[in-house]
C-alpha cells in the first residue's frame, strides 16, 4: 500500500515539475527567478534549485519593492496573480524602462492570470512590456497520503465573498489527477462548492484523454463543503498534530518551532512528514497518550546507540549505517519532547480540561446557563479573541442561534474587551451562519400598532426568552438532528478508547466524530451513500451521487472488497488535522486506502484569523 501511496505522490510531483520547466524552457537564456513569498515553500514541493539550474535560472529572488533584481536580461516572477503583486512588478518594469534597460520580463501566474491584474498593468502603462503564462499546479504532496493546493484564502474568497475564481483550480485539481489515475468511477458530494466544481470537472473532461500512469485506481471520490461541519473546526484538536497547528501553526508542511522548544537562541523550521520517524508514530495519536510514546522512543534509541558489547566489525556497521539515522532521530525527539512541554503548561495555566467540558455540555446541550457564564469569563478575562469567538460561535451553532439577550450581551461584551475593530468579523460571522441570533418568540408588533403595545411585546419577548433559559431544556435545533442522524456524539456508554482509538471521536477526546469521517465511513463500507440520503437533505447544499449503475438492478455496481477501494476524500475549504487523523484511522480499521486531498488546511484559530481585520493570535 505504501508504495503504490508514494508512487502516486511522486507522478504527482513530476507532472507539476514538467509543467514549470516547460515554462522556464520556452524562455530562451539565461533568466532570473522572482519568487512571491507564499509560493517559496509551495516551490519546494516540485523542484530543487539544481533543477532550476537546468533550465538556465542564474539566481532566485524574492518579489520585494524597488527595482527589479537579478544580473540577466530576463526577469521572470512567479506569483499568485494579486493586486500588490501586480503593482510592485509594474514598479519594476517601468524603474527599468525608465533607465532605458534592456530587460524582458515574464510572469507566471498560479494558478491562473486573473482580468484585474492585467488592468493594473494596463493602468500602470506597462502592459505591452511584460508576457503573461499560467501555471495550475494542481496538488501539492505534503505527505504519502495526503495532498493541498495550499490556498488558504479559498475560504474566504468563496463562502465569504462568493467569489468563484478558485472553483476552476479546484476542478483542475481533479482533472490532473483523473489523468494519472484515471476516470473517478464512482462520485459522492455535499453542498454548493462540491456541485460547481464536480460540474466543471466533467465539462473539462470531456475533451481530456486518460492515461492511467502506473499509478493505483481511485475507487470512489467522496467531495464536500467545508459548511457543512463548521463544528469540527471549532473545537479543540487533541491530536498531537493538530495541537502543533493549533499553537505554533503548520504552513505548507513546515512548522517554525520557537526558543521555548528548541532550548537554543533560535528558532527551527521543521518539515512535518512521515518521513521523521518519531513524528510519523505520533502524529496521529491522542495528546495524553505523546509523553509516554516519546519516553519508550528515547529507550529504544538509547539501546540501539549502546556500542559496549558490539565486536569491532558491528561498531563499523553501526557507524557506517545506522549513526546518522539515530542522530536524526534523536534531534526530532528533542525538539517534539520541548513541544509537549511548552503546550503542556501552557494547557495548565489555561485550565484546559475545564474547556474541554464546557465545549461537551456545549454540544450535548446541557448546563448552557454555566456554558454561557464560562464565554463571558473568558472575554472579560481578554483570553484571546479567537477563543472566545468558538465559544461563542460553539454556543450559537447548537442551539441554532443565540437567544437574543444572549447575543446581544456577548457581542457588547466581546466589542468592549476586544474593540470596534472586530465589528467586521462579527458580521461575517453572522453572514456565514457561524454566530446568529434566534427569531424571537413572539411575532414583531405591527406598524399600525400603539407604542404601548410594542412596548408590551418586547417585554414579553424579553421574559418569554429568560423563562426558556432558566427552564434549562436542550433546544431541539438542526445541528440536533444533524448530530443524531448521523451518530455525531458518543453517548457516554461506549467509553472510547483514546490511546487505542478504534471511533474517530478520539480527535475530540471522544466528545464529536468529524461529519467528514462519518460520511466517508459509508462509502468505505457500503460503497453508497443508499443509507444516508435522507440525512444528506439536512446539511446546506446539494448532495452528488454520481455512478456507473448495475444494468439490471439501476443500483452503484458494488467494489469487490474493501481492501480494494482507494477512497479520495476532497474538502473544499479547508479541513483541520483532527479530521486527518480520523479518516487515517478509518483507513486503517476497515484496511482500505483513504488519500485526503483540500484546498488548505484551516483550524479554529486560522478560520477567525482569516475573517478578522487584524494580524494577531
Amino acid at each position: 500500500m505504501t508504495s503504490k501511496l508514494n508512487l502516486l505522490s511522486t507522478i504527482i510531483k513530476q507532472a507539476s515539475a514538467d509543467k514549470l520547466f516547460n515554462l522556464l524552457n520556452s524562455i530562451d537564456g539565461k533568466k532570473d527567478l522572482i519568487l512571491d513569498k507564499e509560493l517559496i515553500c509551495s516551490l519546494d514541493y516540485i523542484a530543487s534549485f539544481s533543477q532550476l539550474k537546468i533550465c538556465k535560472v542564474e539566481k532566485v529572488f524574492k518579489l520585494e519593492p524597488g527595482a527589479a533584481p537579478g544580473g540577466t536580461d530576463k526577469c521572470v516572477y512567479l506569483i499568485k496573480p494579486t493586486i500588490q503583486n501586480t503593482k510592485i512588478i509594474a514598479d519594476h518594469i517601468a524603474a527599468s524602462k525608465s533607465i532605458d534597460n534592456n530587460k524582458k520580463f515574464w510572469i507566471i501566474n498560479v494558478p491562473r492570470k486573473l482580468f484585474t491584474c492585467e488592468t493594473v498593468l494596463e493602468r500602470e502603462g506597462v502592459y505591452g512590456h511584460v508576457k503573461q503564462m499560467e501555471l495550475p499546479l494542481g496538488f501539492l504532496c505534503i505527505d504519502k497520503d495526503l495532498f493541498s493546493l495550499e490556498l488558504p484564502d479559498f475560504f474566504n474568497s468563496f463562502y465569504v465573498k462568493g467569489d468563484l475564481t478558485y472553483v476552476h483550480t479546484a476542478a483542475m485539481a481533479l482533472v490532473q489527477l483523473c489523468k494519472i489515475c484515471g476516470p473517478l468511477p464512482k462520485i459522492f458530494g455535499q453542498g454548493k462548492c462540491a456541485k460547481m466544481v464536480i460540474d466543471l470537472m466533467n465539462l473539462i473532461m470531456k475533451e481530456t484523454t486518460f492515461d492511467s500512469g502506473g499509478s493505483d485506481k481511485l475507487s470512489h471520490l467522496v467531495i464536500l463543503d467545508r459548511d457543512i461541519d463548521y463544528v469540527s473546526v471549532l473545537l479543540s484538536q487533541l491530536t498531537y498534530e493538530g495541537m502543533l497547528d493549533e499553537f505554533f501553526g503548520i504552513n505548507n508542511g513546515r512548522i517554525i518551532f520557537p526558543k521555548e522548544v528548541t532550548a537554543k537562541d533560535e528558532s527551527i523550521k521543521v518539515v512535518l512528514n512521515s518521513s521523521d520517524v518519531v513524528y510519523s508514530e505520533i502524529r496521529n495519536n491522542y495528546f495524553a497518550s505523546v509523553f509516554s510514546l516519546l519516553r519508550d522512543k528515547a529507550k529504544e534509541l538509547q539501546a540501539k546507540s549502546e556500542t559496549s558489547s558490539m565486536s569491532i566489525g558491528d561498531i563499523k556497521k553501526f557507524v557506517t549505517q545506522e549513526m546518522k539515522n539515530i542522530r536524526q532521530q534523536h534531534t526530532s525527539l528533542s525538539l517534539h519532547i520541548g513541544a509537549c512541554e511548552v503546550i503542556l503548561n501552557t494547557k495548565s495555566e489555561e485550565n484546559f480540561q475545564e474547556r474541554l467540558r464546557i465545549e461537551r455540555d456545549i454540544l450535548d446541550g446541557q448546563n448552557l446557563r454555566e456554558c454561557l457564564t464560562y464565554t463571558e469569563d473568558v472575554i472579560n478575562k481578554q483570553d484571546t479573541y479567537s477563543s472566545a469567538l468558538r465559544l461563542m460561535c460553539l454556543l450559537s451553532i447548537s442551539q441554532d442561534g443565540l437567544l437574543s439577550a444572549d447575543y446581544e450581551s456577548l457581542a457588547i461584551q466581546f466589542r468592549q474587551s476586544y474593540g470596534c475593530k472586530y465589528v467586521s468579523t462579527l458580521y461575517k460571522l453572522k453572514k456565514l451562519g457561524l454566530l446568529t441570533e434566534q427569531a424571537p418568540l413572539l411575532p414583531p408588533s405591527t406598524a399600525r400598532s400603539s407604542k404601548i403595545t410594542e412596548v408590551a411585546t418586547n417585554k414579553a419577548t424579553k421574559i418569554a426568552e429568560k423563562v426558556a433559559t432558566a427552564v434549562a431544556f436542550p433546544k431541539y435545533s438542526s445541528f440536533r438532528a444533524i448530530s443524531k442522524k448521523f451518530s455525531l456524539i458518543p453517548s457516554e456508554e461506549q467509553n472510547i478508547d483514546l490511546k487505542t482509538p478504534t471511533d474517530m471521536s478520539y480527535v475530540f477526546g471522544g466528545t464529536y466524530v468529524p461529519l467528514v469521517g462519518k460520511i466517508t465511513e459509508q462509502i468505505v463500507v457500503h460503497g453508497t451513500l443508499k443509507n444516508l440520503e435522507e440525512n444528506m437533505k439536512l446539511l446546506p447544499g446539494s448532495t452528488l451521487i454520481n455512478y456507473k449503475a448495475d444494468k439490471e438492478t439501476g443500483y452503484v455496481i458494488p467494489t469487490k472488497g474493501i481492501a480494494s477501494k482507494t477512497v479520495f476524500v476532497y474538502v473544499l475549504g479547508g479541513i483541520t488535522f483532527a479530521e486527518v487523523a480520523a479518516l487515517r484511522l478509518l483507513g486503517q480499521l476497515h484496511g482500505c486506502k483513504v488519500l485526503i486531498g483540500t484546498t488548505s488546511f484551516i483550524s479554529g484559530k486560522s478560520l477567525l484569523k482569516a475573517l478578522s481585520p487584524v494580524d494577531e493570535s
